[in-house]
């Protein structure tokens, strides 16, 4: 991938309000403003100043409070190779911010009587199974929307990225019976994508039209936002489009596995949507004036607002994020997450894609709305603004947030390593030889262990990005280090035999700082009959109990 360092130095110029936007760039600004919370002016110095230092290349921040617009307008350029300024209308992706505008339809669904929020999911989509049937069959609309199941984290997750790949919606309402329950239903929180995407065939089934097609129409129609979408970004929309950015040893690159496709994506539910910040403030202004967008056309009933906005499952709350956030308690309601934050309620969701990061939150007793999209995952940076703009809002007292979270997640340039795990005990002795061969997953499909000049290599047939090579890394151990190394996921596998002599595969992330959408943890290969290929007649072992996996601490 390029870099271009002057582009790169063109990108940090923007940030530092060096080069001014372009003069078409329309950008809302109403300076100076005394709100109580924060001026217009000073909120800008901030974002620059967090924006340069975390090397991010461009944003869009809205800020709304008491009906009128503080500040509005983007900030550096949509992609460091080609350089264009971002303006308030530039479409980011939302990440998961999305499951806003999912739990929404769903509730419009249940205004016009189609569909009930403690309605069974099995008398809508008669095709959905977990693994516990008892749990299938109790699972109502509002248990895919409050990650409460059962699941773990990011269950199935490895059927949505790295992108692209070959899944399938059916795949995702396939694979679900095969991912173990680890959790208490209805107690455990476990944050979760596939559920989303099955809420998202629920509204086509009972629709009559797909996910993308009732949101875009029904929803986003309704409330006039024309810079919005729930499915792929129109060919007459790309020129305002931000690409996603990653650092490396180098500088930004654009992530370009990442880039925004034109096919409808299975996640579209769970996270899948672009929009600009203009746009997303009108939502958020929607939403805050109980369903009524700022055009006067009623959207939603104030009461079915109120449905979404109720606290479902406590979450984790530590000493130390009470303690900084001013609060007591911190739960997940429909698409929302719920908190008191200086003894006043803030309804926020953040947003997470490779190279993406999103934030959109509402405090109504302030009358205030923000958003911030970025175009590189930045911890920090996110983090930084997330308390910078709101706090003043609340009455907290002046902190310099941007220090704070660098200290606690280091500077780009010094980031702080997540620790590398120790490699687990193997549980049977196997050659490079007994290894090659087609094995089977009963979610994620098929892989093929083969020896080729660079040696031995594990790749996905369904999911092209992973793929890399094993290294021994003990008896019955293997280290995979994946070709694409942007995907920062390296793993353990380890191999045993059943009862049979069946050979079974299982893995582990090498880091503690793998993120929890890597669920190798529920992944359980077995080696097929032959080395035949996905679809040509090749058939796993019966199944196997899971084999226990001790790591070496």
């Amino acid at each position: 991938m390029r870099v271009l360092p002057l582009l790169i130095c063109s990108a940090t110029l923007f940030l530092a309000g060096c080069i001014e936007p372009s003069s078409d760039s329309d950008s809302v600004e109403v300076a100076g403003i005394e709100t109580g919370g924060i001026e217009a002016n000073r909120a800008e110095a901030y974002i620059q100043r967090v924006l340069q230092e975390e090397q991010v290349p461009g944003a869009a921040v809205g800020i709304w409070h008491r009906g009128k617009p503080l500040l509005l307008r983007g900030f550096g350029v949509t992609n460091v190779d080609r350089p264009q300024a971002v303006n308030e209308q530039t479409l980011f992706k939302l990440a998961s911010t999305s499951k806003a505008f999912t739990t929404a339809a769903l509730g419009m669904l249940v205004e016009e009587g189609k569909l009930e929020w403690d309605g069974r999911v099995v008398d809508y989509l008669p095709q959905f199974r977990l693994a516990d049937s008892w749990i299938t069959s109790e699972f109502r609309v509002v248990d895919l929307l409050t990650h409460r199941s059962g699941l773990g984290p990011g269950a199935g997750d490895l059927m949505l990225w790295p992108q692209p790949n070959q899944y399938t919606r059916d795949d995702v309402l396939a694979g679900l019976a095969h991912l173990p329950i680890t959790g208490s239903f209805r107690a455990d929180y476990a944050y979760d994508n596939l559920l989303y995407i099955v809420a998202g065939e629920l509204i086509a089934a009972v629709s009559g039209r797909s996910y993308e097609d009732f949101v875009q129409q029904h929803l986003l129609g309704k409330i006039g936002l024309q810079h919005c979408f729930a499915g792929p970004v129109p060919e007459s929309a790309r020129d305002n489009l931000a690409d996603p950015h990653r650092l490396e040893s180098e500088g930004l690159v654009v992530d370009t596995p990442n880039l925004a496709g034109t096919e409808p994506i299975v996640l579209a539910a769970a996270g899948g949507m672009h929009c600009s910040a203009a746009d997303m403030l009108t939502w958020l202004r929607t939403l805050m004036a109980g369903g009524e967008t700022p055009n006067g056309v009623r959207l939603l009933r104030e009461e079915t607002r109120d449905r979404l906005w109720t606290p479902e499952t406590l979450m984790p709350f530590s000493p130390q994020r009470a303690e900084r956030d001013g609060g007591h308690f911190y739960a997940y309601a429909l698409g929302w997450r719920i908190q008191d934050m200086h003894g006043k309620r803030v309804i926020h969701h953040t947003g997470s894609l490779s190279g993406m990061y999103a934030w959109a939150a509402v405090v109504p007793e302030e009358e205030l709305a923000l958003v911030v999209l970025m175009n590189r995952s930045a911890g920090a940076a996110r983090q930084a603004l997330i308390y910078g703009l709101l706090k003043p809002f609340l009455g907290a007292p002046e902190q310099d947030w941007l220090a704070y979270f660098q200290e606690l997640y280091g500077a780009p340039k010094d980031a702080v390593e997540p620790e590398q795990l120790e490699p687990p005990l193997g549980l049977a002795v196997l050659t490079d030889q007994d290894l090659i061969g087609y094995y089977r997953d009963p979610w994620f499909g098929d892989i093929e262990i083969l020896h080729d000049e660079s040696g031995l290599r594990w790749v996905a047939l369904k999911s092209p990005r992973l793929a890399g090579t094993l290294s021994p890394a003990g008896d019955g151990v293997w280290a995979l280090h994946w070709d694409d190394r942007s995907l920062d996921a390296d793993a353990w596998m380890v191999a045993d035999r059943s009862d049979s002599g069946e050979i079974l595969l299982e893995m582990q992330p090498k880091s503690r700082g793998t993120d929890f959408s890597y669920d190798f943890h529920d992944l359980r290969f077995v080696k097929l009959d032959g080395d035949r290929r996905l679809g040509e007649g090749a058939t796993p072992a019966a199944p196997q109990e899971a084999a226990v996996i001790t790591t070496v601490q």
